[in-house]
């Protein structure tokens, strides 16, 4: 677990690979974001929704979690709005003012995630 802030809380998740053999086709993917737009479940994620566009950034893997920090807060800082960062090949960081709520915006971006490839992949 890692924390920004003396208020903030982060919490760690592993990415769920129900495709072992064949990853899912994913343009956005390429990119250092993924944006979302007109899906029900944005409005879970905290001055967002149905018509705004939700941006999450993507991240590269490292051989150890604490050498995500530098990129981790840079994505941070360059995407100030969003409360989660994607980490490829390795999960989501989630943060929000407590761990309760921190634990709340996991379920909705897991939720928003997993539809999002379902939806690309028909």
């Amino acid at each position: 677990m890692y924390v920004l802030s003396g208020d903030g809380a982060i919490i760690s998740s592993l990415s769920p690979k129900p495709y072992r053999h064949k990853p899912p086709k994913c343009s956005d993917c390429a990119s250092l974001f993924m944006k979302i737009t007109h899906m029900e479940m944005i409005k879970g994620i905290q001055g967002h929704g149905y018509y705004d566009e939700l941006v999450i950034p993507i991240i590269e893997n490292t051989a150890y979690e604490n050498e995500l920090i530098d990129s981790l807060a840079k994505a941070i800082e360059a995407y100030p709005k969003t409360t989660a960062v994607l980490v490829r090949n390795h999960g989501i960081y989630v943060w929000e003012d407590s761990w309760i709520s921190a634990k709340t915006q996991v379920h909705i971006w897991l939720s928003i995630l997993v539809f999002w490839i379902l939806w690309r992949l028909n």
